[in-house]
Order: C-alpha cells, then sequence, then structure tokens
C-alpha cells in the first residue's frame, strides 16, 4: 500500500509515537528510524526477540541499502505490516536531518527487574539518574560489546524508547538484556540478595579500576552526568570505584566513563 498524504490515520500514529513517551507507553511499542537499526530490529523480531508492528518505508530506501544490507527482511514482512511512503512524508515526519526513508514500530523490549530475570553470576551495568540519551544509547551498545549480562535503567532516567536512544543504540536494545526500575534502593536489594555486589562509580576515594577484582559478580552504577551519583546513593552501593586521572580534570562523560569501567570489568 502506497500512502501519499500525511493525513493518514497511520502516518498520525507513527508522528505521535515518535515525539511522545506517553503515546508510546500506553501502546507499549517504539521506533526505530535508519535502515541499519531497522533491519537489525526486524532479524530479532524473526529471533522472537520482539515483534513488528508496522514498517513504514519509501521505495528508494530499500533500493539504495539492498546491495550492502539485507533488506529482503523488510520486504519480506506480512502484507498488512509494510506501508510504502512517499519521500516528502518520510522527510515530513522523520526526526534525523538526512533521513533514509524507513522506520519501524516495535513491541518494547525491556524485561520486568526481578531476581527470576537475573543472573546471579552476571556483571551488570546500572544507569541511575542519566538525562542524555546519546549517554544512555552509547552505554547500551558499549554493555553490547563487552558481553554485559544487562543493563538496568534507575533513579528517573531518560526514557529507554526516546529516538536518540534508539539511534544512538545501533542495534544493541535486542541484543542485551535491558530493565526499567525507577527504584534504586530496590535494585541495590535486589543485586545483593543474589550476591551481586553493587559499585559506585565516584570521582574520588574509591578503589581504582584497574586495581579492583572484577571476576565476581558484579554491577557498576554510573551516574548523573552534572552530579554523579548522589552521596546517599553512592552510601547503598557495596563498594566504591574510581577512575584515577593524571591530567587537569576530575570528570569524565558519564558514557566514557562507563565505557572504560566496563572495559576494565570483562578485561
Amino acid at each position: 500500500m502506497l500512502i501519499t498524504s500525511k493525513e493518514n490515520p497511520n502516518i498520525k500514529t507513527l508522528t505521535k509515537l515518535l515525539s511522545g513517551k506517553k503515546y508510546r507507553n500506553e501502546m507499549g511499542v517504539f521506533v526505530v528510524e535508519g535502515m541499519r537499526n531497522c533491519v537489525d530490529v526486524v532479524k530479532q523480531a524473526n529471533e522472537k526477540k520482539t515483534e513488528i508492528v508496522w514498517a513504514f518505508y519509501t521505495e528508494e530506501s530499500l533500493e539504495n541499502y539492498k546491495k550492502s544490507l539485507d533488506v529482503t527482511c523488510i520486504s519480506k514482512l506480512d502484507e498488512n505490516k509494510k506501508f510504502c511512503i512517499t519521500k516528502e512524508i518520510a522527510d515530513k515526519i522523520s526526526l534525523e536531518d538526512n533521513n533514509q526513508g524507513i522506520f519501524v514500530v516495535a513491541k518494547k523490549l525491556d524485561l520486568e527487574f526481578s531476581k527470576e530475570n537475573l543472573d546471579e553470576k552476571g556483571k551488570y551495568v546500572v544507569l541511575n539518574h542519566l538525562q542524555d540519551p546519546g549517554n544512555v544509547g552509547t552505554l547500551l551498545r558499549t554493555a553490547d560489546a563487552v558481553g554485559a549480562d544487562g543493563v538496568v535503567l534507575t533513579g528517573n532516567c531518560c526514557d529507554l524508547y526516546n529516538p536518540k536512544v534508539v539511534r544512538s543504540a545501533m542495534g544493541s536494545m535486542g541484543r542485551i538484556k535491558i530493565y526499567v526500575e525507577d527504584d534504586f534502593s530496590r535494585v541495590c536489594n535486589t543485586l545483593s540478595e543474589l550476591g551481586i555486589k553493587t559499585l559506585a562509580a565516584v570521582i574520588k576515594n574509591g578503589v581504582s579500576v584497574t586495581e579492583y577484582d572484577f571476576d565476581k559478580p558484579c554491577a557498576v552504577v554510573i551516574g548523573n552526568e552534572g552530579n554523579g551519583l548522589s552521596e546517599s546513593d553512592a552510601d547503598m552501593c557495596d563498594e566504591k570505584i574510581t577512575i584515577r586521572m593524571n591530567g587537569n580534570i576530575d570528570s569524565l562523560n558519564a558514557a566514557v566513563a562507563g565505557a572504560i569501567i566496563l572495559w576494565e570489568m570483562f578485561r
């Protein structure tokens, strides 16, 4: 089916999903934009990790990427789930300056945060009060890259399904277990009950990450971009770790700090 009007009900729904957390929550879905990310999420659906609701794409988008990506997974979707749209509509609804003409709506991926869904021998990263979608997406991708057992978003982090998070994660959202649990104390208590140590990443007075023994089950906690972890949240953790620095600054971007710690955890 070719959609040529932005007044089409499905296009209106897609626009709302891209712009509104409340609407995404009500429908239990999120939007993926960009060919590589869309191909990834459709393949993840084929592996039963999520479910595709709709795919919207221009004719040019599939043609342009057929030599570099397996776009056939898009064209093989059920007829009632895929819609061809015009370039004008893609330009109108996209959040990108140079969009690739494809959008996929999929069921949400996060799991319930519970002891039954966690690995007592695992290594995790907990994001506490992170507000920058780019940082959250980058840390999801980094956790996937090093082989972490999961990522927990807690304490009023930005929306996991913000389009900027989805874009920054580059397909990793369907490849790593993700949990959303607002109550940070519950996160710490649940991990403790499983014998997983919580490690507060602090600017100073913690054990150096190059000296800490990460061999046992653990979860590193990364705090807010501007303020780090609050003293009370850091005190809830079992131990504190620090990235020693020799230059002229005393702190790093949250995603950079998280990446360094995750590398050390799995080195």
